[in-house]
């Protein structure tokens, strides 16, 4: 545009030749150095702020975003973007959208949405950056301001019929002497190794299974065990026959019936381990934690609401985290049945072990679910015969 007015202004002065031409070029070779300050002194001038309603939230439920821009000069800022961190329309992931607000000397402009996160988990929401135009557009900055908050989706707290009777109390007839750590105290947790574990911990089998080491953590013995497997992990290779959101979809569902069982065995007077894929440290680890009290549960709900696995992990490693002679019931959900995981049931079930499953059905998801029900039957029929209890799960009962 600058170029566009130098040429017209040139073409003036040489077809004038008046002291008035002269004038005007003049104007038109300082004009970007006066926009260039005009631009440094709006962006000095310019003041973001953003708020949330609530850090944490149930599932749909409305979440009020809020950001102001200010313009603390008496200078107009009229070409504004503002760059905005939100989930995008199925709510699966935070991306960037644009705001434009063209503001007066002294003024300021407010946007507000109500945003609903269909999905748990933790989810960025912010301004990333504001951009600020000069007056005749021949500059523009970006201030970097990060002014980002996180919000906490929970997962619903579902309720299963006959899930307590049918399952929670249901135990096995476990007679061995469960196992021992130092000072006679039962096993807690099984994490990866860190430097100062002490070698004598290192849970050999299990780290032979998953080819790296593993520590057994030891705490306090107390009664009968439940060891809810959540195998959130187990996805779906989209193709055009599936819903988008059908892996988040299913790794709610997971989440939320681990939910349900291990607060109903704490309820029933029971502990319970919750055998679980973490995310956090960027790399999907497998973890096993220890609940004496529903109240302990309830304080570890958020930090497992915020995990999204990021690569599935195997049945059988999953499996390997239980402990024989500890675990009296083992409950295993998923949301895809494949050979790999029958197997790993069926081996699970001849330690002499109560093995559940509880496999969820996402088939709302998937246009046509023929050959999956086919196979989740095939391999139901097989658990049968291994004397694994089963249990399937649709949607409707996730109320």
């Amino acid at each position: 545009m600058w170029a566009l007015m130098m040429a017209v202004a040139i073409v003036f002065t040489q077809a004038l030749r008046n002291s008035v031409s002269y004038v005007f070029i003049i104007i038109v070779s300082v004009l970007p150095v006066l926009d260039l300050a005009y631009v440094f002194a709006a962006r000095a001038s310019v003041r973001t702020a953003f708020s949330c309603s609530t850090a944490q939230a149930q599932k749909n439920e409305p979440v009020t975003v809020e950001l102001s821009v200010k313009n603390r000069s008496l200078l107009p800022v009229p070409f504004t973007e503002v760059e905005l961190i939100l989930p995008d329309e199925e709510g699966l992931h935070s991306v960037s959208a644009a705001v434009s607000a063209s503001l007066s000397p002294l003024g300021s402009y407010v946007y507000g949405k109500n945003v609903l996160f269909p999905y748990k988990g933790e989810y960025s929401c912010g301004i990333k950056n504001v951009y600020v135009g000069s007056l005749f557009r021949f500059f523009r900055f970006k201030i970097k301001t990060d002014k980002c908050k996180s919000v906490l989706i929970l997962p619903e707290r579902i309720t299963l019929d006959d899930m307590p009777t049918r399952y929670v109390n249901e135990t096995s007839a476990v007679t061995g002497t469960p196992i021992k750590g130092p000072d006679s105290a039962e096993i807690t947790e099984i994490k990866e190794y860190v430097p100062g574990d002490p070698i004598r911990n290192i849970h050999w089998k299990l780290s032979t299974k998953v080819e790296e080491l593993m520590t057994k953590h030891f705490g306090a013995e107390n009664g009968l065990m439940t060891c809810v497997i959540a195998d959130s992990g187990a996805h779906y290779e989209l193709d055009s026959g599936m819903d988008i959101d059908i892996n988040e979809f299913c790794d709610d569902a997971v989440c939320e019936i681990c939910c349900y069982v291990v607060s109903a065995a704490l309820l029933e007077g029971r502990k319970a381990a919750l055998v679980y894929n973490d995310s956090h440290r960027n790399r999907t680890t497998t973890e096993r934690k220890l609940f004496d009290g529903i109240s302990g549960f309830e304080d570890f709900l958020p930090y497992y609401a915020a995990c999204s696995p990021v690569k599935p992990v195997s049945a059988s490693a999953l499996l390997g985290y239980c402990e024989d002679g500890v675990d009296n019931d083992i409950i295993f959900v998923t949301s895809r049945l494949t050979e790999d995981t029958v197997t790993a049931l069926c081996e699970a079930q001849t330690v002499n072990r109560s093995v559940t499953l509880l496999l969820f059905e996402p088939y709302s998801k998937i246009n046509d679910p023929t050959q999956l029900r086919s196979t989740a039957e095939a391999g139901i029929r097989e658990l049968a015969a291994a004397d694994v209890i089963v249990q399937k799960i649709n949607e409707k009962e996730l109320v």
